[in-house]
């Protein structure tokens, strides 16, 4: 004979599962994706390490991306492309310092 306490926890782990499943659908999908752009765009006091290292990812990413428009505008001489490269630089620079801890957030030195 099974034992009450199963059936609840059985029911816990289903309802575990289908909320890590409901992020792949498309309203979830569209929260998240919000979330993510909201904290490489503005950053976050208490970010987990591997989401700062994302951060600096992104915005070396950018970064490199701002060197190759400012090697196509020397060498090609288009001004637009200059422009672009401080463009990627100065959105590169800001999700790259996003990726450090800011004062608000958790003391971890107690």
């Amino acid at each position: 004979m099974k034992n009450g306490a199963e059936i609840p926890k059985q029911q816990t782990v289903i309802e575990d599962i289908k909320g890590k499943q409901r992020n792949f659908v498309f309203p979830d999908t569209l929260r998240n994706s919000r979330g993510v752009d909201e904290f490489l765009w503005k950053g976050s006091p208490n970010a987990p390490l591997v989401q700062r290292m994302a951060a600096w990812m992104f915005g070396l990413f950018f970064i490199l991306a701002g060197v190759a428009f400012i090697d196509v505008a020397y060498e090609k001489h288009y001004l637009i492309f200059g422009v672009l490269s401080i463009a990627w630089f100065l959105v590169g620079g800001k999700v790259f310092l996003n990726g450090f801890r800011r004062a608000g957030g958790p003391d971890l030195n107690k």
